[in-house]
């Protein structure tokens, strides 16, 4: 059992105690001729199960029109996750990306757009910049498609999916009454940038604070003193031995703090009520992240404790914070903009499921 498992199965019991989840390349087919000519107009009809679905990983996960996507292709998009870790709810989750693309793809091709050479060639080369030169591009390619081929191919869906984006951004400019998704430009301009640095500047002060575990072992008189640091020193033997902490903090501590495990993120005011100044600096100035102390005497307790996580970020100025304000909302408005795309293409989509895109 992991130790965040057993944190939170004994967190749980503390608490009684005190009251008692990048998308496959897209196989586009070319794209039935429409026998009516009204069904561009209409409403989606029902989606029904397509007929003879196959066995396995050719089985059909869904249907985006005339486009069949199997499990096969859903497991393209898992090549990177470990087996026990892949669960239904991902796998819906990268079936509903694979579907979405194909039908981001069905559109950009109905509005006769495509991505020249040159135009893949170019965004090739930035990337290669971006990643900071041939070798480490060429290995990121191998790690993460492959081949050269499933990259420009997966590159190209990209800008694609992007082109289409810009195509009917300016539909809505040059023909406002044209049935568009509402799409919006996702410039961040410099006054909103600054709105919300002042509106969110606890985000951007200075954070010191750490989490930790401790076993706690109290006493009271000097005969009491030397049973518990025999009893600590026992613990230390087990500790060295391969034994969970936090198992041995829940059953073994007789300090309610350490027994409930409540120094999670704190801060050192938030520990000044409880352990001396020593123990204080030791803690945030000394230890390092997964290091176990050795026994402390702090008053009349003795700790051992387990140094889990340490955060120390300093305040950062509105020109250091604005470049990272202005990719998260950019990446705000993308997002946006393609939930709006896809909401707008489903009205009109032959889906199957039906319910394909009902839930992220």
């Amino acid at each position: 059992m992991s130790r965040a498992i057993v944190v939170f199965l004994l967190l749980g019991a503390a608490t009684l105690g005190c009251s008692s989840s990048s998308s496959a390349p897209a196989n586009e087919m070319a794209p039935t001729p429409r026998l009516d000519p009204q069904a561009e107009t209409r409403t989606a009809p029902v989606a029904a199960a397509p007929a003879a679905p196959r066995n396995g990983n050719e089985s059909i996960a869904a249907r985006v029109n005339n486009e069949i996507i199997t499990w096969k292709d859903v497991g393209e998009t898992l090549k990177e996750i470990k087996p026990a870790d892949i669960t239904p709810e991902l796998k819906k989750s990268k079936l509903r990306m694979v579907a979405e693309e194909r039908m981001f793809l069905q559109a950009a091709k109905r509005n006769n757009l495509t991505i020249t050479e040159q135009e893949l060639d170019e965004a090739q080369r930035r990337d290669v910049k971006n990643f900071g030169g041939e070798d480490e591009f060429e290995k990121l390619v191998r790690i993460k498609w492959g081949t050269k081929t499933r990259y420009r191919e997966n590159r190209r869906n990209e800008l694609l999916i992007y082109k289409l984006y810009r195509h009917l951004l300016q539909q809505s400019w040059t023909n406002p009454g044209k049935d568009t998704p509402g799409l919006m430009l996702d410039f961040v301009a410099p006054a909103e940038i600054r709105e919300f640095f002042e509106k969110n500047a606890h985000m951007f002060q200075a954070i010191e604070r750490i989490s930790f575990m401790r076993i706690g072992l109290q006493f009271s008189n000097a005969r009491d003193e030397e049973f518990k640091q025999q009893l600590a020193e026992s613990l230390m033997r087990k500790i060295d031995e391969g034994a969970e902490f936090a198992m041995l903090a829940f059953f073994y501590s007789d300090v309610n703090r350490a027994k409930n495990f409540r120094d999670l993120g704190v801060s050192r005011k938030d520990l000044e009520a409880f352990y001396s100044a020593e123990t204080i600096k030791y803690l945030f100035d000394e230890m390092k992240e997964g290091e176990v102390s050795k026994i402390m005497k702090d008053g009349k307790t003795f700790n051992i404790f387990r140094m889990e996580q340490k955060v120390n970020q300093r305040a950062e100025s509105f020109e250091e914070a604005q470049i990272k304000i202005r990719n998260m909302l950019e990446n705000k408005y993308r997002e946006e903009n393609r939930r709006k795309l896809r909401d707008h293409l489903r009205k009109d989509a032959y889906l199957w499921p039906a319910d394909l895109f009902d839930t992220e």
